[in-house]
């Protein structure tokens, strides 16, 4: 099989990664599957904006070992994250308070001690769905060998 149709099949397939957690993760498992469509649109619209570029810039350096799929498959996770703060810059805020379960996670503008841990598992989260995403792209696409091919060497002759 050829290079591109490899990388066409871990486009096709590495997507469904942060599109299978996520969904359980925002909307829990009553409405996961009701959320997999909607989630996948925007993971296939982060796929063709964010990660099909990166992979032409890690694919023109020679950058395809497994490790430089598992960190430059976080980028995609956080592209939503960097576009809404871009976005915000120069905007008024307007949100006051934020609670969540009970938890004040920003009060009067300013972020809590509970508003930062909620943030950092988030981001957490979503580094290990994105370098998870990444190392399934590189299994598909760059593994130097199956990863199940069998290594037993044929009987010898010798008798």
């Amino acid at each position: 099989m050829n290079q591109l149709l490899k990388s066409v099949i871990a486009f096709l397939i590495a997507p469904l990664v942060p599109v299978t957690v996520f969904s359980f993760y925002l909307f829990g498992p009553e409405k996961a599957a009701q959320a997999f469509m909607l989630v996948l649109v925007f993971s296939y619209a982060i796929t063709v904006f964010v990660a099909v570029p990166l992979y032409l810039v890690m694919y023109i350096n020679n950058w395809l070992k497994w490790w430089h799929f598992v960190l430059f498959g976080i980028v995609p996770a956080f592209s939503l994250d960097a576009a809404g703060f871009l976005l915000s810059l120069g905007g008024e805020g307007g949100m006051v308070t934020l609670r969540q379960g009970g938890v004040d996670l920003i009060i009067e503008g300013k972020r809590t001690l509970a508003g930062y841990l909620f943030e950092a598992k988030r981001i957490a989260m979503y580094a290990a769905v994105g370098a998870g995403s990444g190392l399934v792209f590189w299994a598909i696409a760059h593994r130097p060998k199956s990863l199940t091919k069998s290594s037993s060497r044929p009987p010898s002759a010798a008798a």
